[in-house]
């Protein structure tokens, strides 16, 4: 059992008490038990049909996200809503782990189909979408399906993705992000990445969802602090000004990845570096629509890894040393 399942069926047990001792004192008094038992039996059908499967579903996922709001609260959500909440979600998780593979190694993720995530469960007045990512070196159980020539690292790195997500929630409070997800996410290129996608998962509140409960694994049961529409405004305030500044200077890469929305870029085979996540202001929107796969240096002030390799640039300029071989269609997905 997981802890999740073992709460629920805690809770239960302490209802199934409840509803014996009801009865009891229905009997003493000479009255109809069924009458007393009716508020413990409605209880009880609600722990196993909604909280039982939520609770088996937490267990076995890396995350689960519920949405909730207007649009949801229906036994029958329009497909249109299922779907772009389902493709949001599982665009930042691909976003996350592509950089963190790129910000580790000099590689291009080629993104394994079978890792997108699955619909898990609807469930009345939320929408609920649980994830998991496989074990590549797990054995291959009858029904499973292997991914060959997908390497462990990848695994590792959606993983890593998916669990962030529910991490970074806990942090967003209602004016501000608190400074100790700094300590949590120690590299600052990696708490960048997912304070941007946590920004993009944040509802607008346009759409009839208001909120987003991110549960991770591994941890005690409980029900997480959402992300709203004003978490949406705190993050995006956060990551105008990410950068804690502990050096300046230049640095010459590739561009390898580019997020016009967000203005993040990444240059990778950075001498002494490997690779470096750049930010971006309004003024540099023109040059960075064209320099995917050129060769720059670029300048400004940095944040760095514990051991002062820089991770995280705030650019004061860009220089192209080395045009693309040929403009390429940049993949925002």
């Amino acid at each position: 059992m997981g802890v999740w399942i073992d709460a629920v069926e805690a809770k239960a047990r302490k209802v199934h008490a409840q509803l014996a001792a009801a009865r009891a004192l229905a009997e003493r008094n000479g009255t109809d038990p069924e009458e007393m038992a009716g508020l413990y039996l409605n209880l009880l059908r609600q722990i196993y049909e909604e909280e039982f499967a939520f609770a088996r579903m937490a267990d076995s996922a890396d995350l689960v996200a519920r949405f909730g709001g207007p649009a949801v609260e229906t036994d029958d959500p329009a497909v249109g809503v299922v779907m772009s909440v389902f493709s949001d979600l599982r665009a930042q998780i691909r976003g996350i782990a592509k950089s963190i593979v790129g910000l580790s190694t000099d590689r291009r993720l080629r993104w394994p189909a079978e890792l997108d995530p699955r619909l898990s469960g609807l469930t009345q007045g939320s929408l609920v979408v649980g994830i998991r990512v496989p074990d590549p070196t797990s054995e291959i159980r009858p029904g499973q399906i292997s991914f060959p020539g997908v390497s462990e690292q990848i695994f590792e790195s959606v993983r890593a993705a998916v669990r962030s997500l529910a991490i970074v929630a806990r942090y967003v409070g209602e004016d501000s992000v608190d400074e100790t997800l700094r300590d949590e996410f120690p590299d600052p290129a990696v708490r960048d990445t997912v304070m941007v996608a946590a920004s993009r998962l944040a509802p607008t509140g346009r759409k009839g969802i208001d909120s987003v409960s991110l549960y991770g694994t591994g941890v005690e049961p409980h029900e997480p602090q959402p992300l709203t529409p004003r978490s949406r405004q705190v993050l995006t305030r956060a990551l105008a000004r990410p950068v804690r500044v502990r050096g300046s200077g230049g640095f010459e890469g590739i561009v390898r990845e580019i997020d016009l929305d967000a203005r993040r870029f990444e240059i990778r085979s950075v001498q002494g570096i490997g690779a470096l996540r750049c930010v971006y202001d309004p003024n540099w929107t023109t040059v960075a629509r064209t320099i995917l796969d050129a060769k720059v240096q670029v300048r400004g002030t940095y944040e760095t890894l514990a051991n002062q390799q820089p991770r995280l640039l705030a650019v004061e300029t860009i220089v192209v040393l080395k045009p693309p071989p040929q403009q390429l269609t940049i993949d925002e997905s």
